[in-house]
């Protein structure tokens, strides 16, 4: 299977927790398939009329600043109309499996012909969330595509998407009672191990407005699931769906720790339709 990136984690691109921030994971994903698109003989417009419809991404091993990485990828299988892409991202020092992504694609897939398989054998992580039977909705992000934020095609970047729904969720952490004080104070964070994306009508124009609702999926001894539905903030179509799978961390111990009872109980709040912090 092809090398597509060897890169570096920079400082600027760590989060609060610490660690390689997921939306710049996706940076490496997005540089990582258009070399791969390369090699498999596609030019800009054969992957324009490609439409991306969903991804998983599972994050294993956490990554620092200053950590040496490199991605290899291929095709997991594809048809005339369809086309599966996957990527294992290692730890460059050790070769340590860190994280893996997969997309799927619809559109033509005929020519050129895929011809980079890839050995894929991955356990699942997190689960398909059904959006419409969840409750206790409420606004966590708005903000604006920039120029920066679109791809090579003109679409916008799952990168982006993903620093957007970031955003959005530190906002709902803080209504749930994981503040941003407390986790600064108690040396808390959100770490998350998955994504589950279905990716609908990705913006093509600079200054949409993306607006985001979240809501919690599930509550565990240590985990607590969160879900994003993107849409445009104006028209109101539908952008994306993001399940998002993480942990309350302990950035001392560097591992999952209980969530204590005062956020459990606002989180089972806003799970029954109640209103939390905030």
């Amino acid at each position: 299977m092809p090398e597509t990136l060897r890169s570096i984690v920079h400082p600027w691109e760590c989060d609060a927790v610490d660690h390689f921030t997921t939306g710049f994971y996706f940076a490496a994903y997005s540089a990582a398939q258009s070399h791969l698109f390369r090699l498999l003989g596609y030019n800009t417009d054969d992957v324009a009329a490609l439409r991306p419809v969903a991804c998983r991404t599972t994050f294993k091993q956490e990554l620092a600043a200053g950590d040496a990485y490199h991605i290899e990828s291929g095709v997991l299988a594809h048809d005339p109309a369809h086309l599966r892409i996957g990527h294992r991202l290692y730890n460059s020092e050790t070769n340590d499996l860190a994280a893996t992504h997969e997309i799927a694609f619809e559109g033509d897939v005929t020519r050129p012909r895929p011809e980079a398989p890839i050995d894929w054998a991955e356990e699942e992580a997190g689960r398909d969330v059904d959006f419409a039977a969840l409750s206790g909705w409420s606004t966590t992000a708005q903000t604006l595509v920039r120029p920066e934020d679109l791809d090579g095609t003109g679409r916008l970047d799952l990168s982006a998407l993903i620093l957007h729904t970031s955003d959005a969720n530190v906002q709902f952490q803080n209504r749930v009672g994981m503040t941003s004080s407390y986790m600064r104070e108690e040396r808390i964070g959100y770490a998350t191990f998955a994504y589950r994306i279905a990716l609908h009508d990705l913006p093509r124009e600079a200054g949409t407005v993306l607006k985001t609702e979240s809501a919690v999926v599930q509550l565990g001894r240590s985990s607590l699931w969160f879900a994003h539905r993107v849409t445009d903030g104006l028209s109101g179509a539908s952008v994306a769906d993001v399940a998002q799978f993480g942990v309350h961390f302990d950035r001392r111990a560097r591992a999952s720790a209980p969530i204590p009872d005062r956020i459990r109980e606002q989180a089972q709040r806003l799970m029954s339709g109640g209103s939390g912090q905030g």
